[in-house]
């Protein structure tokens, strides 16, 4: 199976320069006493220089024009910050490492590499927001004409998925399914009550259910069409739970008071310094919502193992 993902991680190391000097106890805990005697902690915390580890899900200039704003907005909150830089991660592992190792003071995790590294002991700072929400969901939908009005029915039938490791379109469906008693496969089985065609993308998922090509089509919520934009009669038969999006996360050492000032700091950005970014907000973090990720990715048995071999492929 080609397990092809915006999931898929392997190690590797920062591409850019990495700054910063870590907090916390002698004892490795996070309690009151962090031995940060100053009015400044955030700024003595990071040695005037705060390295934010980015994603490698896009090219850097684009990442870097997006964070801007955020970059800047961090920047301005702090006296003893001189300022926030970007470091672009060769992969999602790499990403992780280099705030658990403490090459970068704060970075951005997808939600499923978070839910899976939490016992890193990284700290969630905020999360990325979208359209509203820190949640979305995977869709599962039929077209009118194929009599098909339950999951239940999808039994024996044709179902086109994204990808096996996509969070919407491969693994949180067929979690669904499951669920409803449909075995649509997992990352290590193939499906036995449905066949499923992968279409590569959430977009050709509904352009396959669109034509016929399958009974039934699963993408993000994101994708599905107002009734205007679409000639088929699609109805929407099940959908997943939540799916979070990314966590803001900082290095495991890192003081409470530089977590408290940094997560409200985020939190206040304006809409201003988020105008060229994907991200709403910056929100609250949910805890039960990646706790439930991470229970969905056991389940249906995703890895940092099997993340790293889906990037090798």
């Amino acid at each position: 199976m080609n397990r092809r993902s915006y999931l898929g991680v392997a190690g590797g190391a920062l591409l850019t320069g990495v700054a910063g000097c870590l907090g916390g106890n002698d004892d490795g805990t996070n309690g009151d006493d962090t031995g940060l005697d100053t009015d400044d902690p955030v700024g003595e915390w990071s040695g005037g220089e705060i390295g934010f580890a980015l994603p490698p899900f896009q090219d850097l200039e684009d990442l870097e024009t997006q964070y801007a704003g955020t970059f800047e907005w961090l920047e301005d909150g702090f006296d003893g910050v001189d300022a926030v830089a970007g470091q672009e991660t060769t992969s999602y592992a790499a990403a992780v490492e280099s705030v658990v190792q403490g090459h970068s003071e704060i970075g951005n995790l997808s939600p499923m590499i978070f839910a899976l590294a939490q016992e890193d002991g990284v700290h969630p700072l905020a999360v990325n927001w979208s359209h509203g929400s820190d949640s979305y969901r995977t869709y599962i939908v039929t077209r009118a004409e194929t009599g098909i009005e339950s999951l239940e029915d999808l039994d024996g039938e044709t179902l086109a998925l994204v990808d096996p490791l996509s969070a919407s379109g491969g693994i949180f469906p067929q979690y669904t399914l499951r669920e409803a008693g449909i075995d649509a496969g997992d990352v290590n089985t193939e499906a036995e009550d449905v066949e499923v065609e992968w279409a590569g993308g959430h977009g050709s998922a509904l352009t396959a259910l669109e034509q016929g090509h399958v009974a039934a089509a699963a993408y993000g919520d994101f994708e599905h069409p107002e009734p205007d934009e679409t000639d088929a009669d699609l109805e929407v038969i099940g959908e997943s739970d939540p799916i979070p999006f990314d966590v803001v996360v900082a290095t495991p050492d890192t003081p409470d008071e530089v977590r408290e000032a940094v997560a409200d700091r985020l939190h206040d950005t304006p809409e201003e310094h988020l105008e060229d970014h994907r991200v709403d907000e910056y929100g609250e973090f949910d805890a039960d919502l990646y706790d439930q990720t991470r229970e969905i990715a056991i389940e249906m048995g995703v890895d940092i193992d099997t993340l790293d071999e889906a990037e090798s492929d």
